[in-house]
């Protein structure tokens, strides 16, 4: 069978069409296969930083819903807002952006075509598709999401953790949006370890729920009871969607293909981020591919992505251990503040972000009252 295709690209999300531009940019032969018929639907609080945007050479304008002018994080009734510089962040509906990036790939794109499994050998790798089709290539990119088709055919992540996610397109008064207008609400200590989020779109609110291992029913629960604190009914159908989190040092390449995005589970264990990590690990899946050196790849995200989520899984179980007491030394001390803006914009990681808090903590402890004893919360502090 010859070979037809520099790359073959499963998934024509940011992760994918990120991958695909790049090696398109480059004068790779690219074929894209996406499942569904774009624009669609997915489920995502849609917040992306426009420094991250930037790496691109063309404008994201006509698919930004709104800017963020500043951050609100809230824990029972106390609520902190943190300004956003430069509108630095801005909000999307992944329908629009997927389809907005995916037009300006210089590639083959095969909407409506899904894939059934993938083959790899020493001199290729080969996709089936549910149509019957063999398609082969040099390399392959699985941008396939949380449940990928290419991970399971070839053996890799097999022992995955997935964390549950439920969001809601709700209309609201002009009242209620107004209230968010700009500034995007993150709420704390409704769950044991999760969030919620009120993000603002253009015309609605986009407003979900996360968390690691949820009861049954229970962010669902959880979700309308929040939400009816801030008049916001769900009454518009309610979209449910696994977050795959990366656990451990895992293999999440072969020799010709390299799995990105969600199908890496690169979403970001406290943040539930996923686009910014998407479009990362597709530019690196791509220069791997463009060096002819696959290991590149693996070298590249230990240094970058692995070891950030590494350190993600620590703040997130810390946090949740006394969220009451980190909200108050982390999300209100504004030198953090910024610095999780500075996260947001790919500048730093969780390292210097430990970091940070180390450094400022005694200065901060100075000036500020700290709940030393809250058993409710999970801590206590004696001496």
């Amino acid at each position: 069978m010859s070979q037809k295709y520099d790359a073959i690209i499963v998934g024509g999300g940011p992760a994918g069409a990120t991958a695909a531009f790049f090696l398109g940019q480059a004068g790779a032969k690219v074929l894209v296969l996406e499942t569904e018929i774009l624009p669609r639907y997915k489920t995502c609080g849609g917040a992306v930083s426009t420094r991250v945007l930037e790496q691109f050479p063309f404008s994201f304008e006509p698919v930004i819903e709104s800017r963020v002018g500043a951050i609100s994080y809230g824990f029972g009734n106390q609520l902190v807002t943190v300004p956003v510089r430069n509108s630095s962040l801005c909000m999307v509906m992944r329908a629009n952006f997927d389809a907005h990036l995916l037009m300006h790939v210089r590639a083959e794109i095969r909407e409506g075509t899904a894939v059934k499994s993938v083959s790899e050998d020493e001199d290729s790798v080969a996709v089936l598709t549910r149509d019957g089709e063999r398609i082969a290539a040099d390399y392959l990119i699985a941008a396939d999401g949380a449940n990928s088709i290419t991970a399971r055919s070839l053996g890799l992540r097999a022992q995955k953790m997935m964390a549950g996610a439920i969001e809601v397109e709700a209309k609201v008064s002009t009242k209620v949006w107004e209230r968010f207008a700009g500034n995007p609400l993150l709420i704390f200590g409704d769950l044991p370890v999760g969030y919620l989020w009120i993000f603002p779109k253009s015309d609605h609110l986009s407003v979900g729920i996360g968390a690691l291992r949820p009861k049954p029913g229970e962010l669902q629960s959880v979700l309308r009871q929040v939400m009816k604190r801030y008049d916001i009914s769900l009454d518009s159908g309610q979209h449910g969607h696994p977050l795959p989190i990366y656990v451990r040092r895992e293999q999440v390449n072969t020799a010709r293909t390299f799995l990105v995005g969600d199908a890496a589970g690169f979403v970001d264990p406290f943040t539930g981020e996923g686009i910014r990590f998407a479009i990362k690990s597709g530019r690196l899946a791509a220069e791997a591919i463009l060096a002819g050196d696959p290991q590149h790849y693996a070298m590249r995200l230990r240094n970058t992505i692995q070891r950030n989520h590494q350190h993600a899984l620590l703040w997130t179980d810390l946090f949740y251990r006394a969220p009451r007491f980190f909200f108050e030394v982390g999300l209100r001390n504004p030198v953090l503040s910024h610095a999780l803006m500075q996260m947001l914009d790919d500048r730093i990681g969780y390292g210097r972000l430990f970091l940070q808090i180390i450094a400022t903590f005694p200065m901060f402890l100075a000036t500020k009252k700290i709940p030393w004893d809250d058993p409710k919360h999970g801590i206590q502090w004696i001496g």
